[in-house]
């Protein structure tokens, strides 16, 4: 399969080129093969592999989206038995297909372990010309069962607050090196922390130590709520193609109510 690159200038959705922000979403764009081992797409920067034995690994997929320009790549968490959670920008354009990769790496996952979608849904609010980028959330539902040890996540409750500093975990499949858009398909995680609320539903997390980037659009972004990690964030976008400045991050509590319904509709 090729990858297409996508960016959000602003931010640069880790995706796809609009306005002033780059989309974490699909990046790095091949006009190769179809085959998804030559995928090259986006990684975490200064992050760390995460094995099959990771507690948030096996509830973590990569999402591939064949498209006119190619091929996109990004990441995506399993929000029930038949749906996942991603950026809207992962889908926009009316991808010809969707292949949801269930595997820490993407060139090493088994047929078996990939499964083909069959529907999607953007938020309604999401339109790409507005720089806000309010509603960058999309659910997709795929066909077949999850794969052997593969499960939901927890989702942050309306009533998670997020304080500025706070410690947050961030994971996907983007790219390591934002200029040269090498290193994607390994499912990566690192840290960072909060450093303020753009709008009622975007936060921006520190990129100078390590950061999300291409390929890593629809990523989660945790918080330790006890012993548990729970999802709060979903990332849209960087401030620069370099990934070293900060992160933009839909937060999910605000959407609880859509998401619940849209999922429980997608599953009848």
């Amino acid at each position: 399969m090729k990858v297409s690159k996508q960016q959000k200038l602003n931010g640069v959705f880790l995706g796809v080129f609009i306005l002033s922000t780059l989309v974490l979403g699909a990046c790095g764009v091949s006009k190769g093969t179809d085959q998804i081992g030559e995928l090259e797409s986006s990684d975490i920067i200064n992050g760390k592999t995460m094995g099959k034995s990771n507690e948030n690994s096996r509830s973590i997929v990569a999402i591939v989206a064949d498209k006119n320009e190619g091929q996109s790549l990004c990441t995506g968490t399993i929000v029930s038995p038949e749906v996942i959670l991603t950026a809207a920008h992962c889908v926009d354009g009316a991808p010809r297909s969707l292949h949801i990769v269930f595997g820490v790496n993407v060139r090493k996952t088994k047929e078996k372990d990939i499964r083909e979608a069959d529907k999607f849904t953007q938020h309604p609010s999401w339109k790409r010309h507005i720089q806000s980028g309010e509603g960058d959330l999309a659910l997709i539902h795929f066909k077949g069962i999850l794969p052997e040890g593969y499960s939901p996540l927890k989702l942050a409750s309306e009533s998670l607050s997020l304080k500025i500093g706070q410690k947050v975990l961030m994971a996907g499949f983007g790219v390591t090196d934002g200029e040269n858009e090498s290193g994607s398909g390994i499912l990566r995680q690192t840290s960072s922390v909060i450093l303020e609320q753009r709008n009622p539903t975007e936060f921006v997390t520190d990129g100078q130590k390590s950061s999300v980037c291409f390929g890593d659009s629809g990523g989660p972004a945790f918080v330790k709520v006890g012993k548990v990690y729970v999802q709060w964030g979903v990332a849209s976008s960087v401030l620069n193609k370099s990934c070293d400045d900060a992160s933009i991050h839909t937060a999910i509590m605000k959407y609880d109510s859509w998401i619940k319904l849209t999922i429980n509709k997608m599953q009848h």
